[in-house]
């Protein structure tokens, strides 16, 4: 039976009452704990677009994707903004076979943004460390067409590493200059999980492999016994015929008081295409969208602007936090800070300082509210690697979300099985709460200072 409205009403009223009460950030940890949809759209994300390459069609799918949510969700000035890519990067055929011993298949996926192979190869496997940049120059002559097996890279020494762009220069110069038949680099990783990476710019742009830790084992082991390994192999992916142009996108929620002035939520949506980018990074997508989400839900106004961007060509080194850094020069200054999750679905646990004392404060008290959810540590340290590192470099307070590992590392992170069902969906949630958290706090704190990343640390 209906209760009567009058009976109903005082009710609702002192509901109303409480909810106005409600801090903030209670708030936006009530709302994305009871109203998320986070596993929602990452399933629609990977399950229905899959892999996300940068320059690939279903990145553009998903990219389309994201500007609708981001509007149902009341996003303003969703838009795309293009940089130039280069020529874009597409998968083919990958195979390889041991001619002599067992006779076994090999494992392997070529390294994105390399040439091919034109057609199988064959030949003895030549086994390689190469220490240093002139210990490469000095076997460049012997490798031409060469199938090598390289189990350690070259690495800038000290006096190298002050003038990085020079060494990564000739770096590239000397592989290119060896021109090997195929080069095969060991998977990082165990029981046949594979690697990926590459992109403009790399050093390897002749045809390039990843091997599967135990077949690049097998390979050692003949070769110690005396047995050169002679491999047959086929690389079939290559470059498309023309330059194109990459996006990232962009939501804002407009701030009350001090619109200029934003804190950027920050993630890539781009991924390696051997599985569906589920933890790499879909996850850091869907907590973006949710971000945004549960602030308007919750009716919550910042004093700042709140701006999602989800970058494309992270994985292939930054290339889109870097081309909004450029075309962004001039508003940089009013970057409050950048927020990034990029470490898998395992809970957040905190967000470094970068070694800047004037930023631990404000950081600390953004987090303090996330404290009932395991999330208020801010330690002393840098995190690199992610499109934080873009941001940082220039100065801006830019923070990495300190997560547990799970199985982030030894077995989704650019392989073959980084899926929807590695992800943890409670850890999940509480990512999102505490980004929901610290950006809210970080929208209406104190202003950070900018800082010169010499001055910060290493």
């Amino acid at each position: 039976m209906r209760a009567p409205l009058n009976r109903l009403l005082p009710a609702l009223l002192v509901s109303c009452a409480l909810t106005a009460q409600e801090a903030p950030a209670d708030r936006l940890i009530r709302e994305v704990a009871s109203r998320n949809e986070l596993m929602p759209n990452l399933e629609a994300l990977c399950d229905g677009i899959g892999p996300r390459l940068t320059g690939s069609g279903r990145l553009r799918r998903a990219q389309a994707w994201a500007q609708a949510r981001l509007r149902a969700y009341g996003a303003l000035n969703v838009h795309e903004e293009a940089y130039d890519l280069g020529r874009p990067w597409r998968r083919g055929v990958a195979r390889a076979r041991l001619l002599n011993a067992n006779g076994q298949r090999l494992h392997l996926d070529q390294m994105a943004w390399t040439e091919g192979t034109g057609g199988p190869v064959r030949g003895e496997v030549r086994i390689l460390r190469l220490k240093t940049l002139q210990e490469l120059e000095a076997a460049a002559p012997e490798l031409k067409g060469r199938i090598v097996l390289l189990l350690e890279h070259p690495r800038a020494t000290d006096e190298e590493r002050k003038d990085l762009v020079a060494f990564r220069a000739r770096l590239a110069k000397a592989w290119y200059k060896a021109a090997c038949g195929l080069l095969l680099l060991p998977s990082d990783k165990s029981d046949g999980l594979q690697n990926m990476g590459g992109g403009p710019g790399f050093p390897y742009t002749r045809a390039t492999a990843f091997l599967s830790h135990e077949d690049a084992s097998l390979l050692q082991r003949l070769a110690s016994r005396g047995v050169v390994p002679r491999v047959e192999a086929e690389l079939g992916g290559g470059f498309g015929p023309k330059p194109v142009r990459a996006f990232n996108v962009v939501g804002e929620i407009p701030g009350a008081e001090r619109p200029d002035e934003v804190v950027i939520v920050a993630v890539h949506e781009d991924s390696w295409d051997l599985a569906t980018g589920a933890t790499d990074n879909g996850t850091g997508t869907v907590v973006a969208l949710e971000v945004l989400r549960a602030m308007k839900a919750s009716g919550l106004r910042p004093r700042r602007t709140l701006r999602v961007v989800l970058f494309s060509g992270e994985e292939e080194g930054l290339l889109g936090s870097r081309a909004y850094l450029k075309a962004h020069a001039a508003e940089l200054g009013q970057v409050q800070a950048v927020l990034v999750d990029d470490s898998g679905s395992g809970r957040i646990t905190g967000f470094p300082d970068m070694l800047v004392d004037a930023w631990y404060d404000a950081l600390t008290a953004a987090l303090q509210p996330a404290a009932g959810l395991g999330a208020a540590d801010v330690p002393y340290g840098i995190i690199g690697g992610s499109d934080q590192e873009t941001f940082f470099d220039a100065g801006i307070p830019a923070f990495a979300a300190v997560q547990d590992p799970l199985d982030y590392e030894t077995v989704t992170h650019h392989s073959q099985v980084d899926t929807v069902d590695h992800v943890d969906p409670a850890a999940l949630v509480q990512g999102a709460q505490v980004m929901a958290v610290a950006a809210w706090g970080l929208l209406n704190g104190p202003k950070l200072p900018h800082q010169p990343r010499h001055a910060a640390g290493p």
